[in-house]
């Protein structure tokens, strides 16, 4: 009887693997640059909330059978791009592939490829990837859809939104200043990479 317990539980597993989400590695300079962002970039419990708000709104959206769709705004061209390249990025590394992210609001900096390029991504023009099975992320930005949620990645973002809308989540990133110096935007993109990545580990708990 034990002997059929071990292998019915071993048949389950075999069964339970064939359907478990498939990762998308990402590049290994890349992965480094995560798994040293996150050892060094502790994220407070009470940014450990505002975060996880976005996995709630993605299943409060999943339970009304609607595509999962995730916008990033901001008003400094800077911390939204990082964020959607960084979370996208993120997600494929566990698998989670049916979470669109897009980019809507002010236009993309200039400073936005060089540090996403530091961090491991490859950069050409607009095409950020992050593996070699075709993932990558475009900088460019869209008009603000009102049934997707929205993250705000300043406060004064929300003059962006397409609609008055309570259905986001504000992140409140201190916006760079045009002149901001080069280790301020690093300062920044640090930061942002490391909540992100918290953020892809929340939908990572329960997202089937």
């Amino acid at each position: 009887m034990k002997q059929f317990s071990f292998v019915f539980l071993a048949a389950l597993l075999v069964v339970s693997s064939a359907f478990a989400p498939v990762a998308e590695p990402v590049f290994p300079e890349l992965a480094q640059s995560f798994k040293l962002l996150k050892k060094s970039n502790a994220v407070t419990y009470d940014r450990q909330d505002v975060l996880g708000g976005i996995q709630q709104l993605g299943i409060t959206t999943r339970a009304r059978k609607q595509p999962v769709i995730v916008e990033f705004l901001g008003d400094d061209g800077f911390s939204a791009p990082v964020a959607m390249a960084v979370l996208k990025a993120a997600l494929a590394s566990y698998g989670i592939n049916d979470v669109k992210i897009v980019l809507a609001g002010s236009a993309t900096s200039a400073k936005v490829a060089p540090a996403l390029a530091k961090l491991g991504f490859k950069v050409n023009g607009n095409e950020i990837k992050y593996n070699d099975q075709g993932g990558s992320v475009t900088l460019e930005t869209t008009a603000s859809n009102p049934q997707v949620i929205h993250v705000l990645a300043q406060e004064s973002s929300a003059s962006l939104l397409a609609s008055k809308d309570k259905f986001a989540v504000k992140l409140q990133y201190a916006p760079l200043a045009a002149d901001a110096t080069n280790e301020q935007y690093e300062a920044q993109a640090k930061l942002v990479t490391a909540e992100m990545l918290f953020a892809a580990s929340k939908f990572k708990e329960n997202w089937k």
